[in-house]
């Protein structure tokens, strides 16, 4: 059975990530008054971010997923996300961005010296 991706960007799915941690934030303008208490507004509120880890990669899938927001390979630094949001408790759509990357070269090929693969890979997406 083939279930659902757990993130596509642009239409297109991601590997499954190794894990996956939602968080959603509040934006507030605030301040604390004479009495030392908070006086505040919301701004905005249930802005979404994304984290996925994969524990290994292929060259070639690492560098689809950053492709996808990489405007000289032909992405785009905002982005169409449908991603399994915490707080609907359902699959959800938001213009987001792309924070850090990183991982870890796996090993080379001994012949060639290529890269062969991506360990402990990870990002977040953030709501725009």
């Amino acid at each position: 059975m083939a279930f659902k991706a757990l993130v596509s960007v642009a239409g297109k799915a991601l590997p499954e990530p190794s894990s996956y941690e939602g968080v959603t934030s509040t934006l507030v303008d605030s301040g604390r008054n004479l009495e030392g208490k908070v006086v505040g507004s919301v701004i905005r509120d249930d802005i979404g971010k994304v984290t996925m880890k994969w524990k290994y990669l292929t060259v070639a899938q690492w560098a689809r997923i950053n492709q996808m927001f990489k405007q000289s390979a032909g992405g785009k630094f905002i982005n169409r996300v449908e991603f399994f949001d915490q707080t609907a408790g359902d699959w959800v759509i938001k213009e987001m961005y792309i924070n850090d990357r990183k991982a870890g070269a796996w090993r080379r090929d001994p012949d060639t010296g290529e890269l062969l693969g991506w360990t402990d890979c990870s990002l977040s997406l953030i709501e725009v």
